[in-house]
């Protein structure tokens, strides 16, 4: 068996060789002409010599891994200065220090870690073509709007009291907070999603995306769309059937981050209220080509990261909870029904939280809370229906309402049954 130190430098060697070949490749490719300054014998050096720094700490002197990594940080410092950036800019200089840390990690038996960051590094600056071709998609106001919800989020998040207070102890600031930051976050995700992989991909993939971001304005786009462009109902049917599906998977995984006990209960119940959306994507698959039919914009999903978004959604989510309490204080379970029934119409995310933070205080049982969450998402899906039948075209017109009543039919059947 190898000695643990030199297992350590062939592991780091190996690793610094391999992210020194990726910035070769890059600079060869960037500037053929050009001699590539840092290669894979620079860095395996770099991840070498944080490996013996690492061992030297350990065994001699404390503080030679510190001294070391300053001593490295000096010496790119300098030769950036003096290059002038010339085939050796800042992201070299930073991936030459990163390297040496790789290399402390791995004398420190994080082998594991230190690989799983190499990897990481080499994805992250393979994709940087794709990345500054993403940035590019977003406006001014997208990245004013994300850094803004960012900031206040850090600000205001740690500052929050976490105590309830109001009637019923209904309103805790911190958890209100909390799941605006949650559901914000991952309409963001559908939104750069959207952004990223472009309008002009298909109407069935907005829908997709247009799932996790916002189901409702999916449905309110496509319905326009199947309006003005006739020859696009069929595939606008598609696109609202899969918004209105993964919306389903979105209600788990909000729910999932609140309470995993609820998920146990709920899961079941949301897959087979999914059954109906499912079998006709499937049965419809064939009509998606990737392409939008009309060739122009299918969706119009807007940038959800918006504070006054956020601030109706806080004040929503704490009257709906305060709702919920209310009705289970006065009306036992029947009332929390009618109060998931009617916030469901307004707003899914909304009333499951809320169930799922009385589920995880213990306010209510799982069974009652996962058929109450179920209410809500058959409630959810009539409102699709009556905004499919009243905007979109008589070709989009049917398939929906008949996918998402049956959809609803299942809810109040999985309502009835659990």
């Amino acid at each position: 068996m190898l000695p643990e130190l030199l297992k350590a430098l062939l592991v780091s060697a190996s690793l610094g060789a391999l992210l020194g070949l990726e910035r070769q490749w890059s600079g060869e490719r960037d500037n053929p002409q050009s001699d590539t300054t840092a290669g894979a014998r620079t860095f395996a050096l770099w991840a070498v010599i944080g490996t013996l720094c690492a061992w030297f700490d350990r065994q001699l002197t404390a503080g030679f891994f510190l001294a070391g990594f300053v001593a490295i940080a000096a010496l790119l410092s300098l030769f950036l200065f003096k290059r002038g950036g010339r085939n050796f800019g800042l992201t070299t200089g930073a991936l030459g220090l990163a390297t040496y840390l790789l290399g402390g990690l791995v004398l420190y038996g994080q082998e594991t870690t230190a690989v799983v960051i190499a990897v990481s590094l080499l994805l992250l600056l393979a994709s940087k073509e794709h990345l500054h071709r993403l940035s590019r998609k977003f406006s001014p106001m997208d990245v004013r709007q994300a850094l803004q919800f960012a900031a206040v989020t850090g600000i205001v998040l740690p500052l929050v009291p976490d105590t309830p207070w109001g009637p019923y102890g209904a309103f805790n600031p911190r958890n209100i907070w909390l799941m605006v930051v949650l559901v914000s976050g991952l309409g963001f995700v559908g939104y750069v999603a959207m952004r990223a992989f472009g309008q002009e991909r298909g109407i069935a993939v907005t829908g997709l995306l247009g799932g996790v971001a916002s189901s409702t304005a999916t449905t309110l786009a496509m319905s326009r769309e199947s309006r003005v462009y006739p020859e696009t109902g069929r595939m606008c049917a598609l696109a609202v059937t899969l918004a209105c599906t993964v919306m389903l998977a979105r209600v788990a995984v909000l729910v999932g981050a609140v309470s995993t006990s609820l998920l146990s209960a709920l899961a079941p119940i949301l897959v087979f209220v999914a059954l109906p959306g499912i079998l006709f994507a499937l049965w419809n698959w064939r009509s998606f080509t990737g392409s939008n039919p009309s060739g122009r914009p299918a969706s119009e999903v807007r940038n959800p990261l918006s504070l006054r978004v956020a601030i109706q959604f806080a004040a929503l989510y704490a009257l709906i909870v305060l709702l919920v309490r209310w009705a289970n204080e006065t009306s036992g379970g029947t009332g929390v029904y009618w109060a998931s029934f009617f916030s469901g119409m307004t707003d899914l995310d909304a009333i499951c939280l809320s169930i799922s933070q009385l589920e995880a205080a213990g306010k209510i049982a799982s069974g009652d809370a996962a058929r109450a969450v179920a209410i809500a998402a058959g409630a959810n899906s009539l409102l699709k229906a009556s905004i499919a039948y009243a905007l979109g075209s008589a070709v989009m017109r049917g398939p929906v309402v008949a996918v998402l009543g049956l959809t609803a039919l299942a809810a109040a059947l999985a309502a009835w049954l659990c």
